[in-house]
């Protein structure tokens, strides 16, 4: 299903047949770009590698997930918008998950945005059941300050809109898809400093470059 065709730029439903060119694209522009695996040492791509795969082909299953291909570069896969469906039940099992995950890298960015879930209270706060929540956006290097980033985000919004969502959510790690989003009419509904989440021996855990000072958690009524 096309969402979108503009300037050569095709936006379409990810299927999941299209896993094996996504999965070498989030390690080349995703994992590593985040502010959580800027200068990782760890090889997070790798890490508890069968299970999310499995966790991600079951999400693209849903057809709630975006791609964009750049016709004019032979059909370049230039960026990915991965969602799933959240309701309190999801949320509850996601957050055991990561509890119980080994403080590894992929462990880690788990717990911090289970704390970040929990801490902006989405339910009660938006008065939803379940919303449409965003896992992952990125666009490939020669996108980027194009616009692409907004473009994905308002197919995301449609898409969920049209499926009945009435709400959309987006755990940012990153200021730049935070401030993309809010100039696409979202709303900052909660921020974690990096600086202020730290381990049992009040060491702060993540140290992103400026300006990645926040994780945020934006939301749009759909």
């Amino acid at each position: 299903m096309i969402l979108s065709q503009i300037n050569g730029i095709t936006i379409r439903i990810l299927k999941e047949s299209d896993y094996g060119i996504v999965k070498p694209f989030m390690r080349d522009y995703f994992h590593y770009d985040e502010p959580m695996g800027i200068g990782l040492q760890e090889q997070i791509h790798l890490q508890n590698e069968a299970e999310v795969d499995k966790e991600y082909l079951s999400v693209i299953r849903q057809g709630l997930s975006i791609v964009a291909f750049d016709e004019n570069s032979k059909n370049l896969l230039v960026g990915i918008a991965v969602a799933e469906k959240m309701d309190p039940n999801i949320m509850e099992k996601q957050h055991k998950e990561a509890a119980e995950m080994e403080s590894n890298a992929l462990g880690r960015s788990r717990k911090m945005v289970a704390k970040v879930e929990r801490d902006a209270n989405i339910f009660e706060r938006c008065g939803v059941s379940t919303y449409l929540s965003l896992i992952a956006i990125s666009v490939h290097s020669s996108m980027r300050g194009k616009g692409l980033l907004g473009q994905l985000s308002m197919c995301l919004l449609n898409l969920g809109r049209s499926r009945g969502f009435p709400l959309f959510i987006g755990c940012s790690s990153s200021y730049y898809s935070a401030r993309s989003a809010m100039k696409q009419g979202l709303e900052c509904i909660h921020s974690q400093a990096y600086a202020d989440y730290k381990d049992d021996q009040g060491r702060t855990i993540f140290n992103p470059p400026a300006p990645h000072t926040h994780m945020r958690v934006v939301a749009a009524k759909l």
